[in-house]
């Protein structure tokens, strides 16, 4: 848990603006705020610093697309990204693929009915963002896992709960980021260093592995077997 006072002062501390027993003007405070600021949101639309995340669900009514955010079909946060989805038809769970705007633009008929979506495109459209779906289809429920925007700090009291080892990732590159601000000041190789392997450790720890999946007609020519499709037999 750390506001955004002693983010601000431990960074300008980091680079040899303030001293032990200084604290910054308040301009000073103000434009390290809003860098502060900056960082969190560039941070955000990185999954390896977007942390938050949330559930919605939207029930299908065959339309080819929906929206998701303030004012959009499903009233919430605007997304930054979908992360995993699954549709609910009559109590059975069952898994949707997440695409690319090239998959999403490659499927030739995007009319196309069936019994649930199997695969949704995200895009981040203003100020909703915008879900579609394929197949069309109804009676069912779609359930998305999605990542959120990091909150940003409204004031130098604003306390932000955060996992372990951002608070040190956010320091390190804030001092990296508002050094020119100050003439003459040269930041420390080691501070550099720090700034991208703190970063670097959030990225580990977030990292989503994508699962291989094999289309099951290939599996089938190959008798079915996954070691026999790899080994090309």
């Amino acid at each position: 848990m750390a506001t955004a006072q002693t983010i601000i002062y431990d960074a300008l501390k980091e680079i040899g603006v303030l001293g032990e027993d200084e604290t910054p003007s308040a301009s000073m405070a103000d434009d390290a705020l809003r860098a502060l600021n900056r960082l969190m949101e560039l941070w955000s639309n990185d999954q390896a610093f977007a942390y938050v995340a949330s559930s919605v669900s939207h029930a299908m009514t065959t339309a080819a697309s929906f929206t998701i955010g303030p004012s959009g079909d499903e009233i919430t946060d605007r997304p930054i990204d979908i992360e995993t989805a699954t549709v609910d038809l009559n109590g059975i769970t069952y898994p949707v693929k997440v695409i690319s705007n090239q998959e999403y633009d490659s499927i030739t008929y995007k009319g196309a009915f069936g019994s649930y979506p199997t695969f949704i495109y995200y895009a981040g459209t203003m100020p909703n963002g915008t879900v579609y779906t394929w197949p069309l289809a109804s009676n069912c429920t779609l359930n998305m896992r999605v990542l959120n925007i990091v909150n940003s700090f409204a004031t130098l009291a604003t306390t932000v709960i955060m996992p372990p080892g951002y608070e040190e990732a956010l320091i390190k590159n804030l001092a990296v980021n508002i050094a020119p601000q100050y003439p003459g000041i040269v930041v420390s190789p080691i501070t550099i260093n720090a700034a991208r392997t703190s970063f670097k450790a959030l990225q580990r720890t977030n990292n989503v592995i994508q699962l291989l999946s094999v289309d099951g007609m290939l599996l089938n020519r190959h008798g079915g077997n996954i070691a026999a499709f790899i080994g090309g037999y």
